[in-house]
């Protein structure tokens, strides 16, 4: 089974609706869209396992004046206390025990997202779940790699 069918699969174990907007008609990045899939995908499953029910909605928008793609992930799952926001992308850190993973994900996102020029961060002020964004620069012209 190809990794995005799986992935698909493994979004729709939550009843929660998934909804993805924007109001750009088109988006051309120079990335490695491997690990920005990588990024986008653990974020998702991530939001999907803390709401079983609700929405978790991926948004995607540009800052021109700082050239800049913003993806955001939010969810109206159970959200993460104030006072354990600063290590969540701690290597290892995990908020609740009992639910699968082993703690490396928003670490390895922070990582990927850092590689690729961008940053991440979670959004202290929003107070209906959790939200997760991180930007990526825009090129006017291909990057050397």
């Amino acid at each position: 089974m190809p990794e995005y069918d799986w992935t698909v699969e493994r979004v729709k174990k939550t009843a929660a609706e998934v909804v993805f907007r924007t109001s750009l008609d088109k988006l051309e990045l120079y990335t490695d869209s491997t690990r920005l899939q990588q990024v986008l995908i653990n974020l998702l499953i991530n939001a999907t396992k803390f709401t079983p029910s609700g929405t978790i909605t991926l948004l995607l928008d540009v800052d021109a004046e700082r050239k800049e793609a913003v993806f955001t992930v939010e969810d109206t799952g159970c959200g993460i206390p104030l006072d354990k926001q600063s290590s969540i992308f701690s290597r290892f850190e995990k908020l609740h025990e009992g639910v699968q993973g082993s703690g490396i994900g928003l670490s390895l996102c922070e990582f990927i997202v850092g590689h690729l020029n961008g940053k991440i961060w979670i959004d202290s002020k929003y107070t209906s779940g959790a939200r997760f964004i991180f930007t990526h620069p825009l090129y006017d012209n291909k990057p050397e790699v």
